[in-house]
């Protein structure tokens, strides 16, 4: 009779099992439903929401760029309870949705809204005349300086509790928590760049402004260089522009095709690595705060 005291036993364990999993899960459904535009934004989001909430992510293999939303995505926004997005500048679909017209209640929410952004280099003089977007002039890449990083994520972290305040000070908390990682992190990498030799590099996508400005480097934005194999004019100038600044680097997006990158290094000579902007999903099991910090490795490590 044992194997049925046995047999009893396992299948109250089964029992209980299936229980803890469905309660589990009755937890995640009584959360909110997050749509998040691209990959900073999902990860912050995730973070500060820890298992609350169902948190999902459209755009997330290509960057957020050339990114407009398919009818799919849209539609998975109108039927969540929030959408959070990073900014008009960046994300400029987003700021033409209509929940209202569409009968959603979805709460729609501009994660940078606080930060103060900065005029694109080179751009900082330009006067807005009557038809031109002022906010084109703006740099929306904040996510890749640390201090900034932490400030949005304070700012996710009020926006959540607003839109849930019986949870209002576990976001709080773990945004205030993330905003000191990232301090942590940009503090760290300070006397690092202080010490490199160099102090100007060169990249194919100029998203590394903010980055600049906060450890005194200098970016320089190459032309010429995108998915499609340059012309002679353009390697021509691309030539010009490698010998007037003595470049031996160029930092290229995760991604690019193979020929291109032998183009250039064939017609000009210098070495091109990796510099991702973190705009789409590195498909990691790092936290963002993991891959941030191995981004400003990679280019501390060139410049000294």
């Amino acid at each position: 009779m044992k194997w049925m005291k046995y047999l009893f036993l396992s299948l109250m364990l089964l029992v209980l099992s299936a229980c803890g999993q469905q309660s589990q899960s009755s937890q995640v459904q009584s959360g909110l439903r997050i749509v998040t535009s691209f990959y900073p934004i999902y990860s912050l989001v995730k973070e500060i929401s820890g298992d609350y909430n169902d948190i999902r992510m459209i755009g997330s293999r290509n960057g957020i760029h050339s990114y407009e939303p398919s009818p799919a995505d849209v539609k998975g926004i109108y039927d969540a309870d929030v959408f959070i997005y990073h900014s008009k500048i960046l994300e400029s679909w987003a700021g033409r949705l209509e929940p209202n017209v569409q009968g959603s209640k979805v709460k729609v929410l501009e994660a940078s809204s606080g930060l103060e952004l900065q005029r694109v280099p080179g751009l900082e003089d330009v006067e807005v005349t009557e038809g031109m977007d002022e906010a084109s002039l703006y740099d929306p890449h904040t996510w890749l300086d640390p201090v900034l990083v932490g400030q949005e994520a304070v700012l996710i972290g009020n926006l959540l509790a607003e839109a849930d305040p019986e949870r209002a000070s576990y976001y709080n908390e773990n945004a205030s928590k993330l905003q000191q990682q990232y301090q942590d992190l940009a503090d760290k990498y300070r006397p690092i760049f202080e010490k490199t030799r160099s102090k100007t590099f060169v990249t194919q996508h100029t998203a590394f402004s903010y980055t600049a400005k906060r450890y005194g480097l200098r970016q320089l934005g190459i032309a010429g260089v995108s998915e499609e194999e340059p012309n002679p004019r353009q390697l021509a100038e691309i030539k010009e522009f490698v010998d007037t600044y003595d470049v031996k680097t160029i930092f290229v997006e995760k991604g690019k095709s193979d020929k291109l990158a032998q183009t250039l290094k064939s017609s000009t000579g210098v070495d091109l690595k990796i510099l991702d902007p973190l705009e789409a999903d590195p498909e990691n099991n790092l936290t963002y705060l993991e891959n941030l910090d191995a981004v400003l490795d990679t280019l501390a490590k060139e410049l000294q």
